[in-house]
Formats: structure tokens, sequence, C-alpha cells
């Protein structure tokens, strides 16, 4: 399906704004958000009940941004016109977005760190970065998915 879909937005006509790049950055991210939601519910599932709130709140945002980053990813090709602007903000985003689940991969694909472990360091660390939860990081991410994704399709 990647492959399809770029290559109809290469193919149909040339794209001045370079938008097969944001393309792939949206696909690339998406699937980076599946895995770190995998490894959410793995942590999830082995831990006990006392961090089950705040891992479920983060996973759920993390699966609306995958979800999201897809819908963009579907809507490029059809609303053409409005990439420009968009791509304007993915370029604010993408950096960021990536920058987070990158580091939360590091900490959940971490061997030698027992699921405890995992979540606790990951969720404190990353949230003295920014000064607010990974869940409340997330919802910001998600809010502004959803507020390109009604902008590239109305």
């Amino acid at each position: 399906k990647v492959n399809v879909v770029r290559a109809q937005v290469t193919a149909s006509q040339p794209n001045p704004y370079d938008s097969v790049e944001e393309l792939f950055g949206c696909w690339q991210e998406a699937q980076r958000a599946d895995k770190v939601a995998e490894g959410l519910l793995r942590i999830r599932t082995i831990l006990d009940l006392e961090f089950y709130d705040q891992i479920s709140a983060t996973l759920k945002e993390v699966e609306s941004t995958s979800s999201l980053l897809r819908d963009l990813y579907d809507l490029f090709p059809i609303y053409r016109s409005r990439v420009p602007i968009i791509i304007y903000y993915l370029n604010v985003i993408l950096p960021s977005l990536y920058k987070t689940m990158k580091e939360m991969t590091l900490y959940l694909e971490h061997e030698n760190l027992p699921a405890r472990g995992q979540w606790t360091l990951m969720s404190d660390r990353l949230s003295q970065q920014g000064g607010m939860t990974l869940a409340a990081r997330f919802v910001m991410y998600v809010e502004l998915l959803v507020q390109l994704v009604r902008l590239l399709s109305r």
C-alpha cells in the first residue's frame, strides 16, 4: 500500500513542494507510534494496577497519534492543493514527535530493565523534559494532528 500511494503521488504530476518526504514521514511516524503502543501494551499487561491508568492514558493518545498520521498520509494525494500549508506544520511537529517516540523506544526495548523500571524511568525522565506527563504531551500532538486533518480536508 505504501509504494502504491507513494507512486501515485509522484507519478501523477511533479510536486514542487516535495510533499513525498513529509508524506513518508507521516507513515514512518505512524509505524513508530504503533511500535511504542505495542511496548506500552506489553508493560501495562505485565505491571500491576498501580500504573494501569497512567499507561492506558498514554497508550490511547499514542494510538490516536498513529491513526491521525495515517489519515494525513491517506489524504495528501486527495487534497494536493492544500499540502503546502500542512507541510509547514508537519515540519514543526514531526521532529518533536520523532524525538519523543525514539526516546520512549529506548526505554521500552531496554532488555535489562524490568517493566516497572521501563515505565517509571521513561515516564519520569520524559515528563521532566517537557514539564508535563507523557499522556499530556501526546494529547497536544493529537490535538495538532486533528487540526491538520481538518485543515487538509476542509
